[in-house]
């Protein structure tokens, strides 16, 4: 791509600068991938990925030409980028993870999945500011560390609303249930759970791991004691299970005193842990840390589990969706 076509396609002159570059991309950006329905959306003779990838060319003119002004000698940093279906690039929001260059996302797919699921990417102006996020791709595909977690989430979220959208449309309803957002927060949790592998993940998350002689895979993963009010705990003072509630596994001590529940330092350990253990395919072993709320958790995950997704996830799905039917 040269720059007089990088401009053409942005609909500006080629001496635009950095400034009017910046905000002509953020008006096309908002043009044609806005966060509201395809139907308010403006025409447009150049596509998302065409104008994104015209703005990234400029971008990285600019820069290095902002670069040899200030005679800066430092090598340029490449900016992270990919390659959506149709061979046009989009940039990264973390340059630490290489985005995939391949023609399509290739990403394991669970076929046995209730619906397929859009896979997004950000949007960033100029000096990298997120205005936005686009669609690269459409399917069954299992969440990989290279998707952003909260864009993961949200497709999982949207999928649920047009699931519940399209039942409401077809019942007639004029406004949705008043009890629409406690049965979506279900359904949204189940859907997850359909495109997370959760020993694949924990190979990649667990702070350690280790295989025994039968091929049981151990994990160790930090995690916290989450109370209104936690009580001291001694140093390896072990814990046990006193039941899931609300996707939360409560924990008790030796005298079966209730303590408050499970959490993680990291957010995607919920949709990655919790599953397994309602699932009851994993052993565990909870130990406090010497402080009031951290606590080491071991998953013993038996060779049966660990290449196996969750069943019956579309009975339960199913099962959701007719109870919302019969809602008023």
């Amino acid at each position: 791509m040269t720059r007089q076509q990088a401009c053409r396609i942005l609909g500006i002159r080629p001496d635009a600068s950095g400034s009017e570059i910046k905000k002509r991309y953020r008006n096309l950006m908002m043009q044609v991938h806005p966060d509201v329905h395809h139907t308010v959306r403006k025409s447009y003779p150049y596509s998302a990925k065409d104008i994104n990838r015209a703005y990234s060319f400029l971008k990285d003119t600019m820069g290095e030409a902002q670069t040899l002004s200030k005679g800066d000698s430092r090598q340029k940093t490449a900016q992270t980028s990919g390659t959506h279906a149709s061979g046009s690039s989009f940039s990264g929001r973390d340059s630490s993870k290489s985005a995939k260059r391949s023609a399509v996302w290739d990403a394991p797919v669970n076929p046995q999945a209730y619906t397929e699921r859009e896979i997004y990417h950000y949007a960033e102006d100029f000096d990298g500011t997120i205005i936005g996020h686009f669609t690269i791709a459409r399917g069954k595909f299992l969440w990989q560390l290279e998707e952003d977690f909260p864009l993961f989430l949200r497709s999982i979220y949207q999928c649920g609303k047009k699931l519940l959208d399209d039942i409401d449309d077809a019942l007639g309803r004029r406004a949705p249930s008043a009890s629409r957002m406690d049965i979506q927060t279900e359904l949204t949790y189940l859907l997850a759970q359909q495109f997370i592998h959760s020993t694949a993940l924990l190979r990649e998350l667990a702070k350690k791991q280790w295989t025994e002689e039968d091929g049981a895979v151990i994990f160790l993963i930090s995690s916290m004691l989450e109370s209104p009010a936690p009580s001291p705990l001694s140093a390896k003072e072990v814990l046990y299970p006193a039941g899931i509630r609300q996707h939360r596994l409560y924990l008790k001590d030796h005298a079966g005193k209730e303590l408050g529940y499970l959490s993680f330092h990291d957010d995607r350990m919920y949709y990655v842990v919790v599953p397994l253990l309602e699932q009851r395919g994993v052993m565990v072993r909870i130990e406090a840390a010497g402080t009031a709320r951290k606590l080491h958790l071991w998953l013993k995950v038996p060779p049966v589990t660990a290449g196996h997704m969750p069943e019956n996830l579309n009975l339960k799905i199913e099962h959701l969706l007719n109870e919302y039917r019969r809602w008023k």
